[in-house]
């Protein structure tokens, strides 16, 4: 280079040294022959001159038209033998960026942030209130009132507390909707999809899937799905998340395992597919063991530290077992054993079979069903083991015909809108014994609470679209994207194998409602919008 900076002209002919004035440090240049670029610089000087009078030509009582700039050029010195000819060529233009699928949002992050709130609060706004379920008053109670149920872990009213601080529960719905905002955020990055296009994905899934009404649900609901989706990050894409995050994530798993009994079992069948096949799945990263293992052990070690504390036994849930008593006597083996052995055996259901509840619900829940009249859960669970195995041994293929057929219909059943009545027994006596008068008195005036709140029957004809064709859509995506190693495939078998795990554990071991199904059927409506929301293959 020149002082000034411009080029340096090569001068002369090459000879074996450097050509004169030329610096002997620098690297030789390729020999171009000056020929094969001297053409096209006069061809494209004479295409110039000739668009010219074309122009005036073609009006020549027209003004004459302002003289474009040319484009901007590089000059390119061509050294070979004979004078150095310079050519001068257009600069390619910058490479448009390719396009996305969804319109990139003009948001900062925290906006967007404000935005999915907004969006995924929209049911608890309507109501005039957070949704509450039957175990809300457990849920609230618990941690109040210092005391542990027999049939639910105290870890979400743990969760509840710090958060409502017994004034408000609104706090407990806002953090809720973060845990699942920044959830879905980090599948979407980890799994492909454009940054643009999560928000409008949020807003589908706010508008036509139940993941709002989960949201806005006093109950650990919505960490159900949200299992499925981080297990799929710690297995699948660890490498794709910060130390920070790993970590974060084993232990939000491991929390969530523990809010509910059911959730150990859907962990541990995801983890039993995920964990072996996963390089076929999509797993690119050596597998970081401790993080996958982690979730379920410490939630195994926090809920028998519980237990043991609280009801002097280190068992995972002491008093389970009466879960698993119902569902076999209604089935049918259970009630023929017990009607067998009684009152030989001695257990305390003995004398308290007639009248029998129409359903396992009512016998376990109703204050003068049977379990109650016998002497109460605890009582009755010392018993239970021993009816069980008397129903299994006196019948196992019917009781493995009405398990299959429990759940099939658990399957099949997820209509939006379980739940939504009102609970003036369960919940109204905890708002009003533990909360402040205008606490109670706007959960008195919410819809739910004056039996006003319904999903409307074209919400929840969309609920049930989106999920069956979502789940279509990514059944119809896996073979290929099985055949690419692609980590999304390993996400859409984590999905259906929660689907046909969870139908399962509530279905098959308690009874079948739609809600247990309805709080996963959005996962397939969200894996669908990744697999749309991903960038087109080159």
């Amino acid at each position: 280079m020149a002082a000034d900076g411009s080029p340096r002209r090569a001068a002369g002919r090459q000879t074996d040294g450097p050509p004169h004035g030329a610096d002997p440090d620098a690297p030789a240049t390729a020999r171009v022959p000056p020929l094969a670029t001297a053409p096209s610089a006069a061809i494209s000087r004479i295409a110039a001159s000739a668009v010219d009078l074309s122009e005036s030509a073609a009006d020549p009582g027209a003004p004459a038209a302002p003289r474009v700039p040319p484009p901007a050029t590089t000059p390119r010195v061509m050294a070979g033998p004979g004078p150095a000819i310079h050519a001068f060529s257009p600069s390619p233009p910058p490479r448009a960026p390719r396009e996305s699928l969804c319109l990139r949002p003009p948001l900062t992050p925290w906006s967007a942030w404000l935005i999915g709130v907004l969006l995924l609060l929209w049911p608890a706004a309507w109501n005039g209130y957070p949704i509450v379920f039957s175990d809300t008053g457990t849920y609230l109670s618990q941690a109040i009132e210092h005391y542990l149920g027999w049939d639910r872990p105290p870890v979400y009213s743990l969760f509840l507390l710090p958060l409502h601080l017994r004034l408000t529960t609104w706090p407990v719905i806002a953090a809720q909707t973060v845990l699942a905002i920044h959830t879905l955020a980090l599948t979407c990055r980890c799994f492909g999809a454009q940054p643009s296009g999560w928000l409008p994905l949020l807003a589908f899934l706010a508008t036509l899937t139940w993941l709002p009404w989960l949201v806005c649900d006093l109950t650990p609901d919505l960490f159900t799905a949200l299992l499925v989706l981080v297990l799929a990050l710690l297995v699948l894409t660890p490498e794709r998340l910060g130390p920070v995050e790993r970590l974060w994530l084993a232990g939000f798993a491991a929390f969530m395992i523990a809010t509910q009994l059911s959730s150990l079992p859907l962990a541990a069948a995801l983890l039993s597919v995920l964990l072996p096949f996963r390089r076929r799945l999509g797993a690119a990263a050596p597998l970081r063991w401790p993080l996958a293992l982690a979730p379920p052990l410490l939630a195994v070690v926090t809920l028998m530290a519980i237990n043991l504390a609280g009801h002097g036994r280190a068992a995972i849930s002491p008093y389970g077992n009466v879960f698993l008593l119902a569902r076999v006597i209604y089935d049918g083996p259970g009630l023929a054993a017990l009607r067998h052995a009684c009152p030989q055996a001695g257990w305390r259901l003995c004398a308290e079979l007639d009248p029998l509840p129409p359903d396992s619900d009512a016998f376990l829940w109703r204050p003068d069903s049977p379990i109650m009249r016998a002497g109460g859960h605890k009582q009755v669970s010392a018993e239970a083991d021993a009816i069980i195995r008397a129903a299994l041994r006196s019948d196992p293929l019917g009781e493995a015909a009405a398990f299959l057929r429990n759940w099939g219909q658990q399957l099949t059943r997820f209509a939006s809108g379980d739940g939504l009545e009102p609970w003036p027994e369960t919940v109204t006596p905890v708002l009003l014994r533990d909360f402040p008068a205008r606490e109670a008195a706007t959960y008195a005036a919410a819809r739910q609470a004056r039996g006003e709140l319904a999903v409307p029957p074209l919400l929840a004809a969309s609920h049930a679209v989106t999920g069956v064709g979502g789940l279509v859509l990514c059944l119809l995506a896996l073979p290929r994207r099985l055949r690419a190693r692609d980590p999304i495939a390993g996400l859409i078998v984590a999905i259906v194998v929660a689907l046909l795990a969870g139908a399962a554990i509530t279905g098959g071991l308690s009874m079948p409602h739609d809600r247990y199904q309805a709080r996963l059927m959005w996962l397939p409506a969200f894996a669908a919008g990744l697999l749309l929301l991903r960038p087109a293959p080159r």
